[in-house]
């Protein structure tokens, strides 16, 4: 419980991807959590290509750690979280012992707000080893 306590106070778990992104700043997991109808008009006509015309339908994400059919494909189908619910990682890939790996190094630049919340978790992982 220490441990949940530590990690939680240091970071925003309740909206937190597996990568360090709040997923409550992401315009599609807004647009489904508070069913904004222009907020989804928006990114269907931001998002929509001469291929794949999107609907409202495809504007649906509940976050990252959410069940498969709530999360967009892009995430979905990300490296990352696949590899973090392989790992059984509750918070961000913070809690992993070969973190940073290759995966983060090449995708999630070093600095930026994302690494921060995963070194945030990492350390506090750190302070609790004896």
């Amino acid at each position: 419980m220490e441990k949940k306590n530590s990690i939680e106070n240091t970071i925003n778990a309740e909206h937190m991807a597996f990568c360090g992104f709040d997923c409550a700043r992401c315009p599609m997991y807004r647009a489904t959590v508070d069913n904004d109808s222009a907020l989804k008009k928006a990114l269907i006509e931001k998002y929509s290509t001469n291929e794949k015309r999107l609907t409202e339908k495809d504007i649906a994400c509940f976050g990252c750690k959410a069940e498969k059919r709530y999360i967009h494909p892009f995430c979905e189908e990300c490296a990352i979280r696949v590899c973090a619910m392989g790992r059984e990682l509750a918070y961000n890939c913070g809690e992993c012992e070969s973190y940073p790996c290759a995966e983060i190094e090449k995708r999630i630049p070093a600095g930026g707000e994302s690494r921060a919340n995963m070194d945030a978790v990492k350390r506090a992982e750190t302070a609790e080893t004896p």
